[in-house]
Parts: C-alpha cells; structure tokens; sequence
C-alpha cells in the first residue's frame, strides 16, 4: 500500500512539472523578445545615441546627426557596412559588424534591430543610464564640472574610443590622446570623416557649457590617481608581524624558562 501511495505522488509530482514546463514554454518566445529588446537598448545607447538620438530622431543639424529612416529590409546592412549617403559632405557612418571591422556580432546587431522595432510600439525598453564617473569634482585650471563631463563622454565619446580614449577597434574606432588639439577636434570634426564636429556651431549637439564640461573630464584623465595599498604590500606586512610575534613568543618562553630552572646544588 505504501508503495502505492508513494507511486501515485511521485505521478502527480511529475505531471505537475510538466504543466509547469508547458506553461513556462508557452511564454519563451515574447520573454526572449523582450529580453533581446532591453539588450539592443544597452547597445544602442553605446554605439547610436550620440548621433542619432535616443530613438532615432535628430539631435543636430549637421549630416552626421540625422534622424532615422528605419527600414527593416535594410537595417542590417546598414548597420553592418556602414553607410555614406552623400559622398561630398564628408561625414559617413562606419560598419559595425565585426566582420567588417566593426564592433558587433551577430546577435548585438539582432537585438539592436529588435530594439529599433520598439520604437512603433508603447513598449520600447529606456535606455540605461551613462554610469562612468570623474572620481574628481574639480580639476584645477579647468571651470567646467567634471562628472557633467564624464556623462557627456559616455553619451558621444565612448562607443568609439572607448574607456578614458583607449580606443576599440583601430581604425575606424581608434584611441586618442588628450592634447591641446583634441577639443578643436570635438568641435570641428576630423578628417578621418568617421568623426563628425560635436559643437553646436558645426551642426552638432554640443553647445559651449557641455563642451567645457567635456573638457574639464577629459584633464582629469592627467591627474595622478591618489595612491592606495596594494594587496602585496599587506601580505609583506602581515609577514613581517607574523615573524615578529613568533620571535617575540619564543623569546618569552626561553626567557621564563630560564628563570625558572635552578642550579644544582
């Protein structure tokens, strides 16, 4: 009988699984939408807000700042191969897909178009918040505020030079260092027509206070960071306390002992 009994809830255990399964499996396929949705929103805050706006609509006037046409068809070739819609203004948009030099795989580039589709609906996932930080609130010689500035370089620096200027994927996303030059560059744009000007007055979004801001960030990569001990340093001196107090113990002990032991008579 209790065999029986054991059996039945065993049964009723493993259908009770299965409904649950079922249930769950019937959900899989808009979670895992929603999932890729909320990733294209981190890569399109990383590598597309600076010049295209949190959702595609344009920031600038300048040609490199337009707003988005978005097309599905052509979406994932555009993002892939870049594009240079006017080849007399100077300013193309380089290829993301790693294949082709760029920064993308595969599935960044499907999450970002799943993202981009939002855009029709009331359900488009917010975009994450810039999280890098100054660890300084002043620099000296500089009035702009560096951590606006580090908000700044999140939002239309980093997704192409990455961390404090170290570059991604040289050459269309290279590394910089900061001179007296790199602002005229932020402001007016480069050569290299990858690199658009930033400032209001060259079609940009950037007017004269978050360009200063941005400035003010970018010298306090010159600051000397505030020394700290290192791991290896308390390892040593644990080392040197350690032996010191077995020193210390093993002469106390001779010591009592000494004391103690008398002279034969």
């Amino acid at each position: 009988m209790k065999r029986l009994v054991t059996f039945l809830v065993l049964m009723l255990l493993v259908l009770w699984a299965a409904q649950f399964v079922y249930a769950q499996g019937g959900e899989d396929e808009p979670e895992a939408d929603d999932l890729a949705a909320r990733r294209g929103a981190a890569v399109y805050a990383e590598f597309c807000q600076a010049c295209h706006g949190p959702r595609g609509e344009s920031i600038g006037a300048g040609p490199a700042f337009a707003a988005i046409e978005y097309h599905a068809e052509t979406a994932r070739d555009v993002i892939s191969n870049g594009l240079d819609s006017n080849p007399e203004d100077d300013i193309a948009m380089p290829p993301y897909a790693l294949e082709s030099g760029g920064l993308l795989s595969t599935r960044q580039i499907d999450d970002l178009i799943i993202y981009m589709e939002t855009w029709e609906s009331e359900e488009t996932p917010p975009l994450p918040k810039p999280h890098i930080s100054a660890g300084v609130d002043r620099v000296p010689d500089y009035f702009g505020d560096p951590q606006v500035g580090a908000v700044m370089y999140a939002r239309f620096c980093y997704g192409c030079h990455g961390e404090q200027g170290k570059g991604r994927v040289p050459p269309n996303f290279p590394p910089f260092a900061v001179t007296a030059a790199t602002m005229q560059i932020v402001r007016e744009g480069h050569q290299n027509h990858y690199m658009p000007g930033f400032a209001v007055e060259a079609g940009g979004p950037l007017d004269d206070q978050a360009l200063e801001d941005l400035e003010t960030y970018l010298a306090s990569w010159q600051l000397e960071a505030p020394e700290t001990a290192s791991p290896e340093g308390y390892s040593t001196l644990l080392l040197i306390l350690g032996v010191a107090a077995i020193l210390f113990v093993g002469f106390a002990y001779i010591s009592r002992s000494s004391t103690k032991k008398e002279p034969e008579s």
